[in-house]
């Protein structure tokens, strides 16, 4: 078994400190001196276990996937909110944009996966999980690399794809040379671009492995997914391609817009966000 797999095997332990009410600091090794953290409130047995992911570059604190999750988990849930470890231990403030990033989408997904694996065994059911921004593109990832991972559904929030900021020719022009780049000199650190980041450090193929997760390529997943997936978004959202979205009503997917939200569903919007949360989970909403 290699290294990295071995480490993610390794048991998750609970940190003897509450982190928020009710809440407490769960610790994952993902691989030699890199441990992951997240966020665990336990629920009621019969009610559905919930993981949420935040967005790009950020972590569990960002005050959309924070104030969500504890909401549900005051509504009675099992909630786990994981960081991303993006390659650094314990990590706990979000990675700007300038920084070396060493992290790729393949390494993304594995500790989503192991996460999901590890909510599953601990409370007994498949789980909902519930990405916001481009974490919704990492976990429909998850959903197309593991068919036989145990989700119950998928709620993705202010849907966004990789490539959408830079536009359809500045991502093919970034395609083209991270290629070029990778038959160069496959483990340099070049400067490119990449979702909100204007200047973003990283090698050829760890920039490739995000931008392959264009439109397209998330609109195959997302409409051949065998999971149930319901996209929730702002209708004054200007961050994200709604009439993109619209399209995937077409396929196999539910989409919710929500009047007057943004992005971020901010704190005039957040209960609006809770309650199509509640009623995807609940009423087993796909439609």
């Amino acid at each position: 078994m290699p290294v990295t797999a071995l480490f993610m095997r390794l048991l998750i332990v609970a940190v003897p400190m509450a982190v928020h009410a009710g809440s407490a600091r769960m610790e994952l090794m993902v691989a030699p001196g890199i441990v992951a953290e997240a966020e665990y409130w336990p629920g009621e047995a019969d009610l559905p276990a919930v993981l949420l992911l935040h967005g790009f570059l950020a972590t569990r604190e960002f005050p959309t996937i924070h104030r969500l999750s504890e909401a549900l988990a005051g509504e009675g849930f099992s909630v786990l909110a994981p960081t991303l470890s993006l390659g650094m231990s314990r990590r706990r403030q979000s990675v700007a944009c300038e920084a070396i990033h060493t992290h790729s989408m393949e390494q993304d997904v594995a500790e989503l996966r192991t996460w999901t694996r590890w909510l599953t065994e601990r409370t007994g059911k498949a789980p909902v999980v519930i990405g916001h921004s481009v974490g919704g593109v990492q976990l429909t990832a998850m959903l197309d690399a593991d068919r036989d991972l145990k989700i119950a559904r998928a709620v993705l929030v202010s849907l966004s794809y990789f490539g959408e900021e830079q536009g359809p020719d500045e991502a093919g022009f970034l395609r083209a040379r991270a290629t070029t780049d990778q038959t160069l000199a496959a483990d340099a650190m070049y400067r490119y671009s990449l979702s909100y980041c204007k200047t973003y450090v990283t090698t050829p193929s760890n920039l490739l492995s995000y931008l392959k997760w264009d439109k397209e390529r998330l609109m195959f997943a997302l409409t051949g997914s065998e999971v149930p997936v319901t996209v929730i978004y702002g209708d004054r959202d200007e961050r994200i391609d709604k009439g993109w979205i619209e399209t995937l009503r077409t396929g196999r997917v539910a989409v919710r817009p929500v009047a007057g939200a943004n992005h971020f569903f901010d704190l005039a919007h957040e209960f609006d966000l809770l309650d199509e949360v509640l009623s995807v989970i609940t009423e087993g909403s796909h439609g």
